[in-house]
C-alpha cells in the first residue's frame, strides 16, 4: 500500500472512530432502589458489561435503599441515588430531578427496572415524547393490584417490554416483547474453595415475606430431630422488620442457634456459595432469581420451591424442586451427595451455555440500538 493510501486509510479510521464517539447512545437505567437484590444485580451487570465505546450509561435509583451503591461506584458507573420516599411531595421532586438528568445527559433510552420506576419513567416521557422506554418487571407478580393495573394500562407509553420466561407471558405486556433471561458473569463463580467441615446449606435473599424463610426453618427443625449434623447460613436483610423478628423468634423458640446463622448483608456472595454444599430457596413467589444462576455457576446442588420461572431452569435431572417435602429433600441431598453433585453439573452446563452475561448484554443492546 502506498504512503498516500495509508494516510487516507488512517484518516478514514479516525473519522469512523470520531463518528462512533459522537453517535454514542445515552442510556439511563432507572431503578426503584439500590438495595441488595436480584434486580439491582442485573442493572449492575448490564452497566459494567456494556460496550462503553457505544453507550454512555448512567444509573438513577429513586428510593433511600443504597446497599449496593459502592459496588456501582467501584465499577466506575455513573450512578445517582435520589433518596426519596413514596410521598406525594417527593413524587414531584423525583420527576424534577430525573427530568434534569435526562436534559443534562441527553438521554435517548430509559430502561426502567421494576414497576415503580416504570411509572415514573412514563410520567417523564410525557415531557420528552421522543424518549424511548424499555421496561423489565423482574418478577412474576407485582405485589399489589394497583401495580398490576399500572403495568397493563401504561402499556401504550412503553416501547418495549423485556420478559425473562414464558411463565411471564400476559396481555398486560406489549405484543412486541423481547424474551431475555437473566444472566451472570460465570467466571466470577469458578472459585472451588474448601468446604466447611459441617455440611452447609446456604440461602441468599431479603428477610421478607416473599422469601418465606419460615418454611426453611421448619425443615431445619425436622432435620434436627433426625440428629443430622449441618448448618444453614441465611444471607440478607430486608425492609420488613417484622419478618426478621419472626425469624429470630422462631430460631430462639426451637433452639436452632447451633444450626442457623443469620449473616446479614454480605458482598462476598461468590465466596460464601462456593464454600457451601447446597443452595436452598424457599420462596413463596419469584421470577427467575439471579441467585439461583449464581449457585448453578458455583456447581453446587440446588433445592428450590417450584414457583415463578424456576421450573424452566431446574428439573429432576438438574436439581431439586420441593415444597411440602422440603426437609425430606434436604435430607436426601445430604445422604446422597454424589448424586446431587451430578445434577449440579448438568445445571452448570445449562447455565454456562444459556445464561452468560455476555450473551444477555448483547441481546439488550440490540433492543437499545433498534429504538435509538
Amino acid at each position: 500500500m502506498s504512503h498516500n493510501n495509508i494516510e487516507a486509510k488512517n484518516r478514514k479510521d479516525k473519522s469512523i472512530k470520531s463518528k462512533n464517539i459522537d453517535n454514542k447512545i445515552n442510556l439511563l437505567h432507572l431503578i426503584t432502589g439500590l438495595g441488595v437484590g436480584g434486580a439491582e444485580r442485573v442493572v449492575l451487570d448490564l452497566s459494567r458489561n456494556s460496550d462503553r465505546q457505544r453507550y454512555q450509561t448512567s444509573v438513577v435509583a429513586i428510593s433511600k435503599q443504597d446497599g449496593m451503591l459502592e459496588m456501582f461506584k467501584k465499577e466506575d458507573i455513573a450512578v445517582d441515588v435520589l433518596y426519596k420516599s413514596s410521598s406525594f411531595k417527593d413524587f414531584f421532586k423525583i420527576l424534577s430531578e430525573i427530568n434534569s438528568h435526562i436534559k443534562k445527559q441527553k438521554i435517548q433510552v430509559i430502561h426502567a427496572h421494576m414497576t415503580d420506576a416504570m411509572m415514573v419513567a412514563v410520567m417523564v416521557k410525557l415531557f420528552h415524547p421522543k424518549l424511548k422506554l424499555v421496561f423489565t418487571s423482574h418478577n412474576i407478580t407485582f405485589g399489589s393490584k394497583i401495580r398490576t393495573l399500572a403495568v397493563k394500562y401504561l402499556k401504550p407509553f412503553r416501547d418495549r417490554d423485556i420478559l425473562f420466561s414464558d411463565e411471564q407471558l400476559s396481555s398486560i405486556y406489549k405484543e412486541n416483547y423481547a424474551m431475555i433471561p437473566n444472566g451472570i458473569d460465570i467466571g466470577r463463580y469458578q472459585l472451588n474453595l474448601e468446604k466447611d467441615k459441617k455440611f452447609t446449606f446456604i440461602t441468599v435473599g431479603r428477610l421478607e415475606k416473599q422469601k418465606d424463610h419460615i418454611k426453611l426453618l421448619e425443615a431445619v427443625v425436622k432435620l434436627k430431630e433426625k440428629k443430622r449434623i449441618f448448618q444453614v447460613l441465611i444471607v440478607g436483610e430486608g425492609k420488613e422488620p417484622e419478618q426478621k423478628e419472626k425469624i429470630q423468634e422462631f430460631i430462639a423458640t426451637h433452639h436452632l442457634e447451633e444450626q442457623v446463622h443469620l449473616l446479614g448483608v454480605r458482598f462476598d456472595i461468590p465466596e460464601l456459595i462456593s464454600k457451601a454444599d447446597c443452595f436452598v430457596l424457599s420462596s413463596a413467589w419469584e421470577g427467575l432469581p439471579i441467585v439461583l444462576l449464581e449457585a448453578a455457576a458455583s456447581r453446587i446442588p440446588i433445592i428450590s420451591t417450584p414457583v415463578g420461572s424456576i421450573p424452566s431452569l431446574i428439573d429432576e435431572h438438574s436439581g431439586y424442586l420441593a415444597d411440602e417435602n422440603f426437609a425430606e429433600t434436604m435430607d436426601e441431598v445430604m445422604q446422597h451427595y454424589t448424586s446431587a453433585k451430578e445434577r449440579a453439573s448438568i445445571l452448570y452446563n445449562k447455565v454456562a451455555k444459556n445464561y452468560s452475561i455476555e450473551s444477555i448484554v448483547q441481546q439488550h443492546e440490540k433492543i437499545y440500538e433498534e429504538l435509538a
